[in-house]
């Protein structure tokens, strides 16, 4: 799962943005992406509702949003906001980390 996100990083990356300052921003939006998924997920949001939302992106694009609905969802609801805040957090974290990387080694 991991391999078609870091692929879907290099492949719009090549593609469509130049300076680092762009790579960083596209890696940000990622990582809102991954991190309002994860809230869905801790918010009980059906996975069927995050399927159906998925078909609304084209190709890569789509590729990418379910490779992250599957990751969240792979993970458990937690009990408490604050558990709930941290796995967001950190779900955030991992795929703006894993875009810089896929960056770093186009």
């Amino acid at each position: 799962m991991k391999k078609i996100i870091m692929c879907c990083c290099c492949l719009y990356s090549g593609a469509v943005f130049a300076s680092v300052q762009d790579n960083i921003s596209f890696c940000q939006a990622i990582a809102i992406v991954a991190g309002n998924v994860m809230q869905e997920r801790q918010d009980e949001v059906p996975l069927s509702l995050q399927k159906s939302i998925a078909l609304e992106y084209e190709d890569g694009a789509r590729e990418l949003y379910e490779a992250i609905v599957e990751d969240a969802y792979d993970l458990p609801i937690l009990l408490n906001e604050t558990q709930k805040q941290q796995a967001v957090e950190s779900f955030k974290l991992e795929y703006f980390d894993y875009c810089e990387h896929a960056e770093a080694s186009e």
